[in-house]
């Protein structure tokens, strides 16, 4: 339970998670499949192609009906129309006409018409699916018997309406009790020997159970070819009369039926301008050409949908750490329209369809949900290190309540700020206290050494206050580290550096007959940094290791660079130094030997000055082995290792 607390405080986690869960939800639920839907259609109008010239309607229009009288027509004329299509050479002819009842004013045009259909041999008649009252059992409406044995094909005339009530997919089988029938344009493919390998002309099997349920199968989205009246029609009435160029339908898919608007076949579709609906025989049309070339679409499963959804909501957590509100911002915006504009273009270039609402929703409020988890991040660190600040500067660390906004966030800001007044203010005290020492403790102390050499009887004086006076300079150097602003660094050269902190021990160690050996570079190593004080630690461990240097031995002083690191090494061949004692060498007041006195602040301050730098300090010893101490430093560039001169000086 800790761990999964500490998780949901985690600014990162706590944001994916919220993320997951807003993709699982809305695309689980559909809520916006109306925005889905919209995105699916402003791609499809990006992509009007030629209508193909093998397709042509012969259109019930206006006309025809101004010509021919009200519908229905008489079968007789749709038998003529037949056989002028056929005789034209029409490859394929379907009529997306109903006829289930007889012909009652023309009894025998039922079977005038069932013999053009068997004369042409090319001829695809529809089959209906439709409910006998609202919510009731769906029903399989066919054409008359006698058609049926003559017509070379059957297929449904259905589209799918989505929820907003416009056709943008179909079923390619489908029936009650059984898919056994195939869509009207698959069945005119099939007819015209056209029907591509990846459509199949047998009836899938179903697990269906109930006889009287409607199963379907292969529910795919198609590509309309442009908007309405795009694709070549004809009139009705110019057909009949023979009013066209010999050879207009030879080799021809030709789909036959209602474009006027009385006539009630009118469907809205993604590529209805203005709100200009569709004649259903365009919409056959139109899938007839997707099917053929390969412009069906398939949608994703909501399975894949989900992880992709989750994968593209998530992304904006891989910079909004890394970059500032405004960069954020812009990136998790572009990364909107990005995935936005490849959603709309997936169903053009790979045929399929991944809804993608889900996701642009997540990627919406990823930048809101991130800023607010770091708002309450930073909310609470406030609110803890406004608790340290009370506990170290009393009453005064923050403003009086009275005086707080009533917003809390402000109300802490107001509190941080008057915590930052009162720090600046022990600040200066600080500073004026390092005045009192450098001057008011160490003045009177160094005059007091001076005048102790007049009087020889007050000698053992000298001891004491020499290290009093030692050791107010220590605590001076300790606080001039600490309040080390980085702001000041200059450019240096480390190598010079290291030459005169040896330079500067040379006196030290030719009193204790002990060598120094430089292994410097020639060339200039360098770096930004504080020059005194990064000389004072070198020396202090210089002089360190002189100390512990057994008489006659050597001390090693050498720097070395890799990649952007410079590391100051000094090893000195003494007794060594206990694990237990090397583990508290760097802290304050403690000394690495006791019978060799010190103030133990010496390493102290060494580790504090790289620390400032951006460095650290470090030793490696063991009793009766050499002791190396290591300085390790960040350079202002990287130097090149390859050109650097090194050279052993004594």
């Amino acid at each position: 339970m800790r761990r999964l607390l500490h998780l949901l405080g985690n600014d990162r986690f706590s944001s994916a998670l919220i993320l997951l869960l807003v993709v699982v939800v809305t695309t689980g639920s559909g809520v916006l499949g109306r925005v889905d839907n919209l995105l699916y259609d402003l791609g499809l109008r990006q992509q009007v192609r030629p209508p193909p010239d093998d397709i042509v309607i012969v259109a019930i229009d206006e006309d025809s009906l101004s010509k021919l009288g009200r519908w229905p027509w008489s079968r007789r004329l749709h038998a003529t129309l037949v056989d002028r299509l056929h005789a034209d050479g029409a490859r394929v002819i379907g009529l997306d006409l109903v006829f289930s009842e007889p012909d009652t004013a023309d009894q025998p045009a039922d079977a005038l018409l069932a013999e053009a259909v068997g004369r042409a041999g090319n001829v695809v008649l529809p089959v209906l699916l439709e409910n006998n009252r609202v919510n009731g059992q769906v029903l399989e409406t066919l054409p008359l018997p006698l058609l049926v044995e003559q017509a070379a094909g059957l297929g449904r005339v259905h589209v799918e309406l989505d929820l907003d009530g416009i056709g943008r997919s179909l079923f390619l089988w489908e029936g009650v009790g059984a898919p056994v029938w195939p869509h009207f344009a698959q069945a005119v493919l099939d007819a015209a020997g056209l029907l591509p390998p990846s459509l199949s002309r047998t009836p899938p099997t179903s697990a269906e159970e109930s006889p009287f349920a409607l199963v379907r199968q292969g529910q795919r989205r198609f590509a309309f070819l442009g908007p309405p009246g795009h694709v070549r029609s004809v009139s009705y009435a110019q057909v009949l009369t023979g009013d066209f160029a010999p050879g207009s339908f030879r080799d021809r898919i030709v789909l036959v039926g209602a474009t006027a608007a009385g006539m009630g076949d009118l469907l809205p579709t993604p590529v209805s301008g203005q709100g200009q609906p569709m004649p259903g025989v365009e919409i056959h049309a139109n899938a007839l050409d997707a099917m053929r070339t390969g412009h069906l679409v398939r949608e994703a499963p909501l399975a894949w949908t989900l992880v992709i959804g989750v994968l593209l909501a998530l992304a904006p957590l891989a910079w909004l750490p890394r970059t500032n509100p405004l960069g954020g911002l812009l990136a998790t915006t572009a990364w909107f329209f990005a995935v936005m504009a490849a959603a709309v273009m997936l169903p053009l270039v790979a045929r399929t369809w991944v809804p993608p609402a889900g996701a642009l929703l997540a990627i919406l409020v990823a930048y809101p949900v991130w800023s607010w988890r770091r708002l309450e991040s930073a909310g609470r660190f406030l609110d803890q290190e406004l608790k340290r600040l009370r506990r170290q500067l009393g009453s005064e660390a923050g403003a009086p309540p009275h005086s707080l906004p009533r917003d809390p966030f402000a109300a802490r800001i107001r509190q941080v700020q008057a915590a930052s007044y009162r720090l600046r203010h022990l600040q200066e005290e600080r500073r004026e206290t390092l005045a009192f020492l450098s001057h008011d403790i160490r003045a009177p102390i160094a005059a007091a050494l001076m005048r102790l050499d007049d009087v020889p009887a007050a000698a053992r004086l000298h001891e004491p206050l020499a290290r009093a006076l030692a050791l107010a300079e220590k605590f001076l150097r300790v606080a001039r580290a600490e309040a080390l602003d980085a702001a000041r660094f200059e450019e240096l050269d480390v190598a010079a550096l290291a030459h005169q902190a040896v330079d500067d021990a040379w006196t030290a160690a030719r009193a204790r007959a002990v060598r120094l050996v430089r292994r410097l570079p020639d060339e200039p190593v360098w770096m930004q940094g504080d020059f005194g004080l990064l000389h004072r630690a070198l020396l202090n461990l210089v002089l360190n290791a002189v100390q512990h240097a057994p008489e006659e031995t050597e001390v090693d002083v050498a720097l070395e660079t890799a990649g952007d690191w410079a590391t100051l090494t000094v090893v000195d061949h003494g007794p060594g130094i206990s694990p237990d004692v090397q583990a508290r060498l760097f802290q304050r007041f403690s000394r690495g030997s006791e019978t060799l006195g010190g103030t133990g602040l010496g390493l102290y301050f060494v580790r504090t000055v790289a620390e400032k730098h951006g460095g650290s300090a470090s030793a490696s010893s063991e009793p009766g082995a050499p002791t190396r101490f290591k300085l390790r430093l960040p350079l202002s560039s990287s130097p090149d290792a390859n050109t650097a001169q090194w050279a052993d000086h004594e």
